[in-house]
């Protein structure tokens, strides 16, 4: 199978990275399509069939929320799947899954592309998000024309299902970055320390990181509006707890998950992750 001029795309789900990602393949004249389960005022290119949406992309980019979203789109999208379409599957799901997916999508005929994203809305909008890659080499050497005018990099981790493994462990990270940011930040207002010079202290000491510079701003407004949601990060922790085989190899982790939870619960679900904030000084 060859796959030339792969350059007509459709964008299948319309949440924070989806628009974006839309947005800027729009600018580049490469989207052909959107497509979400509810329509959403000033979608660019939007189709309200889905069928419609993949029928004439050679790309089609899946960014939804979950296993369950991307096997429905699947299962709505596979009757029209044809041999040269390639499926881009962005969704944070787990390895297992996203094998699974793939197996659907080839026994088309159609190439399947697993790219998971690293970063949040800022990255996505000004093309600054890494793409994590899992695949044949043919899939990607086709996909990376697009894949490269929207992103800052590309990383081939190896087949599918270790694009999937990789941003898990990334997400874990981040989110236990988060806390003891959250905390850290919590602990030093409370004892009067000015939010200019935690943060001057922060950018000269070992712990700041490029993390702390993107949600500086964030806390220091107590701007909650979502980069990457509560509720995002605590379905990829659980993800991650999920596919870990031994008992004592997050533990940490579980910790965390208990405290989003605790924010999920609190009615923080749909803000940023330093919502979290929020629970140690009972906002």
């Amino acid at each position: 199978m060859t796959y030339a001029s792969r350059n007509k795309v459709a964008v299948i789900g319309m949440g924070i990275m989806g628009i974006a990602t839309a947005d800027n393949l729009d600018k580049e004249g490469l989207l052909v399509a959107t497509w979400n389960r509810s329509e959403k005022p000033g979608l660019p290119k939007f189709e309200p069939n889905i069928r419609e949406a993949v029928n004439n992309a050679d790309i089609i980019l899946i960014l939804v929320t979950d296993d369950e979203a991307v096997s429905d789109v699947l299962d709505q999208i596979e009757p029209v799947l044809t041999s040269g379409q390639i499926v881009i599957q962005c969704s944070t799901v787990s390895p297992a899954s996203n094998i699974s997916f793939d197996k659907r999508v080839t026994s088309t005929g159609a190439g399947f592309v697993e790219a998971l994203i690293g970063g949040s809305k800022v990255a996505a909008i000004e093309r600054q998000i890494i793409f994590y890659l899992g695949g044949r080499d043919k899939e990607i050497r086709a996909v990376m024309p697009v894949l490269d005018r929207i992103s800052a990099k590309c990383i081939h981790v190896g087949e599918v299902g270790k694009a999937s493994a990789v941003k898990l462990a990334m997400n874990l990270n981040i989110a236990m970055q988060v806390e003891a940011l959250s905390e850290s930040f919590a602990y030093a207002e409370r004892a009067g320390i000015d939010p200019a010079i935690f943060f001057n202290v922060l950018r000269n000491n070992t712990a700041g990181n490029k993390l702390s510079e993107v949600k500086e701003p964030k806390l220091k407004e107590h701007d909650f509006s979502p980069q990457f949601s509560v509720k995002n990060m605590l379905k990829d922790i659980r993800l991650a707890l999920a596919t870990e085989a031994t008992d004592n190899g997050l533990a940490l982790l579980s910790a965390t998950e208990k405290l989003y939870a605790r924010a999920m619960e609190s009615g923080y679900g749909d803000e940023d992750m330093i919502a979290l904030y929020k629970l140690i000084n009972n906002d």
